[in-house]
């Protein structure tokens, strides 16, 4: 497990746009469905994000404003950033799942779409819940997940000790 510098402001402000996109969309689109097409935009940022440092929007709205301008102070500790890239691709695959219903929703008939985007919104809500938990109370669903797998022999990583 590699420790380095991690700048946790960086997740916070993940976080942050997580849950406001969802409780906004959600909100606006119980008035109007076509909202929903917001679940597929936060899938691919998230995905995106545990491809690339250079593709992590939220990262880059950090680094590039929120920080310069003072708006968030950076929370640099020494950890190891895989477990939060897992968490993020657990979050994004729930999204990316939410997408499915919410593309499938919007393209079949009236009486349909309402049952397949309360499945994406339930879906999205379980991410905006465990983004909080992590957001509040530094409670990282996706990283006790992590630790489990590795525990468990589930996920092949070299074991080296902390310095």
């Amino acid at each position: 497990m590699a420790v380095v510098p991690f700048d946790r402001s960086v997740l916070k402000v993940n976080q942050a746009i997580l849950m406001s996109v969802i409780v906004v969309g959600y909100a606006v689109g119980l008035a109007y469905h076509p909202v929903a097409w917001v679940l597929p935009v936060l899938a691919v940022m998230m995905l995106a994000a545990v491809a690339s440092p250079a593709y992590n929007v939220p990262r880059l709205l950090y680094l590039r404003w929120l920080k310069p301008a003072g708006i968030v102070k950076p929370r640099v500790v020494q950890e190891d950033p895989a477990p939060h890239r897992f968490a993020q691709m657990v979050g994004g695959v729930f999204l990316a799942a939410a997408s499915v219903f919410v593309v499938t929703g919007l393209l079949l008939v009236a009486w349909v779409v309402t049952g397949l985007l309360l499945v994406a919104w339930v879906l999205a809500w379980i991410v905006a819940a465990l983004a909080f938990l992590n957001f509040a109370f530094n409670i990282c669903v996706g990283c006790i997940m992590y630790a489990q797998l590795v525990r468990l022999g589930l996920l092949p990583l070299s074991r080296e000790p902390a310095r």
